[in-house]
């Protein structure tokens, strides 16, 4: 479903993605680890154009999106893609992020939209917070907000750029457990985390970056996370204590991070 071919992006001097490829097919988990400034984030911001490529293609269901007449609001409504800071709008309610999308951009009734939006409220165990706004929602429960406004418009994929590590440590579990629920269904997920326990759970494979480059890959069992060299200084285990726990009937998550 996603294909990167030779992906090169810079940054002025800084040479991000240098000849980037991989594939993702569809129902598959791609979970991407490694240091901060490795690429991982800019990989995934490629594949709907939040950063343009100057060299390679990035291609969707085979398409190239640079393509002239590639229609990259409709890749959007396609692909959904949940920031690490949320990107709520904080003059809207909980209710009113999810529903936003589906009336402006699909032309869907008021009342229609709130019936699918509370649905999708709903699947991420935070409908009693419809109409709360955002500054009084907790961390965890403003991402499985974002995660609602995204599945709302019913993507065919989704991007995870980091979703819980501007989280504190009790919340990471219920975003985590809405994600893993996500993969149970069949989900086509790209996923930058420093979740360890999530990657060994969920990965159908796991690209471990660096310098812009993916240096290995392969299933979590394959390349033996703990033991891995390249690893090695960069994972940590974080005491994550006893906190509000994940939504009802979602199944908590304490793991292992990198940093």
């Amino acid at each position: 479903m996603i294909a990167f071919e030779n992906v090169d992006k810079w940054f002025g001097a800084l040479h991000a993605l240098s000849a980037v490829s991989g594939q993702v097919r569809r129902g598959e988990v791609k979970v991407l680890i490694g240091a901060s400034g490795s690429g991982k984030s800019t990989l995934i911001r490629t594949v709907t154009r939040l950063e343009p490529v100057q060299g390679g293609r990035v291609l969707v269901d085979g398409r190239d999106i640079a393509a002239r007449g590639f229609d990259v609001n409709a890749l959007r409504q396609r692909v959904g893609f949940v920031f690490q800071a949320y990107n709520l709008f904080p003059h809207l309610s909980a209710i009113g992020n999810v529903t936003l999308g589906l009336v402006k951009l699909r032309g869907m009734a008021q009342a229609a939209a709130r019936e699918r939006g509370m649905a999708e409220l709903a699947r991420v165990g935070v409908a009693d917070k419809a109409d709360v706004m955002p500054a009084r929602l907790s961390g965890g429960q403003r991402q499985r907000v974002a995660i609602a406004r995204s599945l709302a418009m019913d993507p065919e994929a989704m991007l995870f750029d980091e979703p819980t590590s501007a989280l504190d440590p009790e919340m990471i579990g219920e975003v985590l457990a809405v994600m893993k629920q996500l993969a149970a269904g069949g989900m086509t997920m790209m996923c930058v985390t420093h979740e360890m326990g999530f990657a060994r759970e969920v990965a159908d494979e796991v690209w471990l970056m660096e310098a812009g480059r993916i240096v290995e890959r392969g299933r979590p069992e394959e390349l033996h996370l703990e033991d891995n060299p390249r690893l090695r200084a960069l994972l940590r285990r974080p005491h994550l204590g006893p906190g509000t726990g994940p939504p009802s009937g979602l199944p908590a998550s304490r793991s292992p991070r990198l940093r």
